[in-house]
């Protein structure tokens, strides 16, 4: 259930580009990809506001990169701003902010001093393990109303559109 949404919430950024050439003379009025961008933005405001009123100390970009280390932490910092879409200077915000808050720490390769590797830390663990419930609850919430093979239809659809990307252009998350 959580892959729906994980593929949609990475495509927040495209959103921005999308909008753009609609408006232009391209076409895009029968194209599903507007609305995968518009879901994504949509979605990220979503998971904000609910953070904040449940007062969590965490945005959506936060969650995302909390919900990365936990499955493979010592992730370098590089590759965090190419899954967040992030530029070199948002992703340092983002890092320092979550290194104040004590949910992630940075390290420095052993064997390329260059590279920083970014590791979870046990109060982040914490965090994502007391939200991700609130962002199920979410999910299954904004998913009612949505048959099972309506979602797996849908999901299957994006991963043909991920598939062309990744043969068109070499870009895969």
């Amino acid at each position: 259930m959580l892959t729906l949404i994980n593929i949609v919430a990475y495509t927040t950024n495209s959103y921005i580009l999308l909008y753009l050439l609609k408006y232009s003379n391209m076409f895009y009025k029968d194209s599903i990809i507007p609305w995968i961008g518009k879901t994504g933005k949509m979605l990220g405001a979503t998971i904000n506001k609910i953070f904040k009123e449940n007062a969590i100390s965490l945005t959506r970009e936060q969650f995302i990169v909390l919900k990365l280390l936990m499955i493979n932490n010592g992730k370098p910092q590089q590759d965090l701003a190419f899954i967040t879409e992030s530029d070199k200077t948002s992703l340092s915000r983002l890092i320092k902010n979550m290194e104040d808050k004590k949910y992630i720490e940075r390290n420095t390769s052993r064997e390329d001093k260059r590279i920083k590797t970014v590791h979870i830390t046990s109060l982040g663990k914490e965090v994502l393990n007391s939200t991700t419930p609130l962002v199920e609850k979410t999910i299954l919430k904004l998913q009612e109303g949505i048959s099972e093979s309506e979602i797996q239809q849908t999901i299957s659809t994006i991963q043909k559109i991920q598939q062309n990307i990744f043969k068109e252009h070499s870009i895969k998350l």
